[in-house]
Formats: C-alpha cells, structure tokens, sequence
C-alpha cells in the first residue's frame, strides 16, 4: 500500500511508530522513558488504546514484573507536550494511580512454568480493573517476553490492523526499572 492510499488514520499511526525510535534516542538516560513511550503508543493518534499495562516476562529470573501503566482517566498530556517539559511529566507519570498499581506487580513467570500469557492476561487485567483486557506478546532481549494487557474504548478501531500491535516491540528497547 502507498503512502497516499492510505487513510488519514494510518497514516498517522504511521508517523507516530516512525518517530518513536528518534524520541528515544533523545529521551535516553530519562527515568521515564518506558512509560513515555507507552504513552506514546497509547495516544489517540497511535493504538488508541484507553488503558495499558506493560509487564516484562524472566523466565530465568521467575518473574513477570509491571514496568509502566497507561490510563486516559489519569493523562493530562498528549505526545508533543512531554517532550516540551520532561521533568513535569515524571512527576505526572510518577503519581498515576494506574501506573503505580502497574509497577507494585511482580508475580512467578508464566514462560518458567510454561504457561500460556492469554490465562495470565484475562487474571491481570481484572486485577487492574479492566472489563474486557486484550493481550499481546513478543519476545525480547535477553530471552525475556514483553506483555502488554490492554483495552481499547471504540473495538473496532484498527480493526484489521492488528500487525499494528509488532510496534508494541519498541518498548523492548526501553529501560526496565
């Protein structure tokens, strides 16, 4: 498909997922930089995606631990303004009620046990008050597992598009704190 066929709402996506790898590059060495660019993914322009949760899998470590948490109810900031004012975001993102129920998780790894994420997606998700969580998966580095449990206002929105849900491996490259 060419740029110019495709509709304002791809291409807009299009824009944001190519420009996160330049926003982390400028961001490096920020406390907040996985949350940042799961806001990032998150925003209207973006997945669209109304809550979020980021969770990382070790298996040879036991642990699937909480990394960042994104909710609409708790955003005062679109993309643009966090790069104007990072030290007002981290304050932000620090006092985030979700992002702080997020982080407190640290549970046994569902890899070591050789369970599925999809049981382990649909119990997180009610424990961070989502109604209908949807997941997504992917391997990274150091043969740990991305997790990301998500929910979505408007279920058709990128319907059709769920190869959109690989941008989700750009948060492998983010710091794990």
């Amino acid at each position: 498909m060419k740029y110019n066929e495709m509709t304002p709402r791809y291409q807009a996506l299009l824009r944001r997922v190519t420009h996160l790898p330049q926003q982390i590059l400028s961001l490096h060495g920020i406390e907040n930089m996985t949350e940042y660019v799961l806001h990032s993914l998150c925003d209207e322009s973006c997945l669209n995606l109304s809550k979020a949760a980021y969770f990382v899998d070790n298996p040879d470590f036991d642990c699937l631990k909480g990394v960042a948490g994104f909710s609409k109810d708790d955003e005062i900031y679109t993309c643009d303004t966090v790069l104007d004012d990072r030290e007002h975001f981290k304050e932000h993102i620090n006092g985030c009620a979700f992002n702080k129920r997020v982080r407190s998780l640290i549970l046994p790894s569902p890899r070591r046990s050789m369970e599925a994420h999809d049981k382990h997606a649909h119990h997180l998700g009610g424990l961070l008050g989502m109604e209908n969580p949807q997941f997504h998966s992917w391997t990274t580095k150091h043969d740990n597992y991305g997790l990301l449990i998500f929910e979505r206002e408007d279920i058709q929105d990128l319907q059709g598009h769920d190869e959109l849900l690989e941008a989700l491996s750009i948060l492998g490259f983010c710091p794990v704190h």
